[in-house]
């Protein structure tokens, strides 16, 4: 076993809503279900070899202090969808959970909590242990919180039986249908040449020879094959949703009920105990339940390039071989694009680019270019311009549609808007950026016309087309993917949300790209700060499993960022 020991500073209070807001220092996290107290946490995320067996997780506390309270500390606030039909959602005050607030018990229960799951650290396969530890509980009817300004964790656990452990080399494996191998053979050329050795397989040959229910579980089997026999690191899928499948997941947010579509089924490929994890712990054919112990954390490095045809094969081997050889010290990589204005204008400042702020904080090696709404500068030609320019990231935060991005003014209810249709006015050849979307609905690879008809202002057409006997079942590219296959400019890569997408910075989209940013300088791969994104969310916002399986990675996860040195 082994100790940490923890020290807290004195709480610090502030007036919130008729509510007390309570900060620690140390804290790292304060995450909360709408309606229930915000309190600060302390999260820490440690890893073992692959095949621990993690025993027990306890901590002691020498002394408890009780700090009687003025007032009821703060409710999480209702979450709001990063969508543009999401206003009346914004009137909501905090609304406390009575049964919490009535309660006569400390709240939460357990002052630490703790998930035990397989994953990747680098590229090395391990067990990782993420704890969240309450130094504040809270006795509502006693008006009081019990403070431990001191506590030591014990991590009680078993080493492997054997030395062997699952090792990964720096190798891809790409999944894609027959119709693209000879389209591919060029990128497969290219990653050989740079020493990431590349191994095709197609889903005709999966749905052949592998094991498993459906053609989802079977490329997962493959994946798993192509670890233990092949120690492959990264997982490219090519295919759309139409072509390669990706699976649905049945998991739950608070009383928001939406089924997710995601890819980070594909990644994540063992339970803590080292065995296959089928998303399906009760057999019932829906996958990401509630108690269908999904383990989350991924194994491999994974995207998807979502091409529907060898055309879009083509244009997107292409821009990966020209950006993977000609990036390296080009000045325009210098250059770092940040999008936002007012998300939520019926709540103080403008907090799309107060996230662009953050966000900047964390890449200061870049020259930061600003569309933000306060200057007056978020349009179409704008917003072309720069990425015509060439930058190396775009961060946008704001919200999201299956076919574009807005946000609003600081002041006034108007929302601007830059669509998929603006795309061809970007003109950047080769010089590509990776693109973070703070937003809802951008990767939605599931798109039809009929969801763009189901906005209320584009009612007329719904009727004019059901009128006419259009099929409105076709699908359309998603705006994050629009940027990928479009030739001659537009991005390498992009990162969204496959469903609604939820605002903040201590969890949802806008946690999400902070934790994508903070991956950059530990990461030479692309893949390498999807990975640690996702741990990193796991860490700070346990429950969250809707926002973390909802956000992907359209791109090359083996993408070396900023290029080869030539």
């Amino acid at each position: 076993s082994f100790q940490e020991n923890l020290s807290f500073s004195e709480p610090v209070f502030s007036d919130q809503d008729g509510y007390l807001s309570v900060k620690v220092l140390e804290a790292t996290s304060s995450v909360s279900s709408p309606g229930n107290p915000v309190l600060p946490t302390y999260t820490r995320l440690y890893s073992f070899p692959f095949g621990t067996i993690i025993k027990d997780v306890s901590f002691t506390a020498v002394f408890e202090q009780t700090i009687p309270l003025t007032k009821e500390i703060l409710p999480g606030a209702p979450k709001t969808p990063l969508s543009s039909g999401s206003i009346s959602y914004l009137d909501q005050q905090p609304m406390k959970n009575d049964a919490i607030y009535s309660d006569t018990d400390m709240y939460p229960v357990n002052r630490l909590q703790y998930q035990v799951g397989a994953g990747l650290q680098g590229n090395t396969h391990v067990i990782l242990l993420s704890i969240q530890y309450y130094p504040l509980l809270y006795q509502p009817m006693q008006q009081s919180l019990v403070f431990t300004p001191n506590a030591q964790i014990t991590v009680a656990y078993e080493q492997p039986q054997s030395s062997e452990t699952l090792s990964t080399d720096l190798k891809l494996l790409i999944i894609a249908p027959d119709e693209y191998s000879e389209t591919l053979q060029p990128l497969i050329a290219h990653k050989i040449q740079h020493n990431v050795p590349t191994t095709l397989v197609t889903t005709e040959w999966i749905a052949n020879h592998a094991a498993g229910r459906d053609l989802e579980e079977q490329i997962k089997y493959t994946i798993k094959d192509g670890i233990e026999t092949n120690s492959i690191s990264s997982v490219l899928l090519v295919g759309s949703f139409d072509k390669l499948p990706m699976r649905r997941s049945y998991v739950m947010l608070w009383d928001w009920d939406e089924e997710v579509i995601t890819d980070l089924y594909y990644s994540d490929i063992y339970d803590s105990t080292g065995a296959f994890c089928n998303w399906d712990y009760n057999n019932n054919n829906k996958f990401g339940e509630p108690n269908d112990r999904v383990d989350h954390y991924p194994d491999v490095h994974l995207g998807r390039l979502a091409c529907d045809s060898v055309k879009d094969v083509t244009i997107v081997v292409d821009k990966i071989i020209h950006y993977e050889t000609e990036t390296y010290g080009s000045d325009w990589f210098n250059t770092m694009i940040y999008i936002g204005g007012n998300t939520f204008p019926q709540s103080p400042g403008n907090d799309g680019e107060e996230i662009n702020e953050l966000v900047m904080d964390l890449m200061p090696q870049f020259t930061p270019t600003t569309i933000w709404m306060s200057k007056g500068n978020f349009n179409r030609r704008t917003i072309s311009n720069a990425i015509t320019a060439g930058a190396s990231f775009v961060d946008y935060s704001g919200h999201g549609f299956e076919f574009g991005m807005g946000t609003y003014p600081s002041t006034g209810m108007k929302m601007k808007y830059y669509y998929s249709a603006y795309i061809k006015d970007t003109r950047n050849s080769y010089k590509l950026p990776i693109i973070f979307f703070d937003a809802c609905l951008t990767a939605k690879i599931d798109y039809v016309l009929q969801d763009l008809l189901d906005y209320r202002a584009y009612t007329v057409f719904n009727t004019l087309a059901k009128a006419l006997g259009i099929d409105t079942s076709k699908r359309r590219p998603c705006y994050a993917w629009a940027l990928i296959n479009h030739e001659g400019g537009g991005a390498i890569a992009t990162i969204g949300a496959t469903r609604t997408a939820f605002g903040g910075i201590d969890e949802g989209a806008g946690k999400m790209s902070l934790e994508f940013f903070s991956a950059y300088d530990s990461s030479q791969y692309l893949g390498e700060m999807i990975t640690q994104m996702q741990n990193g969310y796991i860490t700070d916002c346990h429950g969250d499993d809707f926002t973390l399986e909802e956000f992907i990675l359209l791109g090359d996860p083996s993408l070396r960022i900023g290029g080869y040195p030539s």
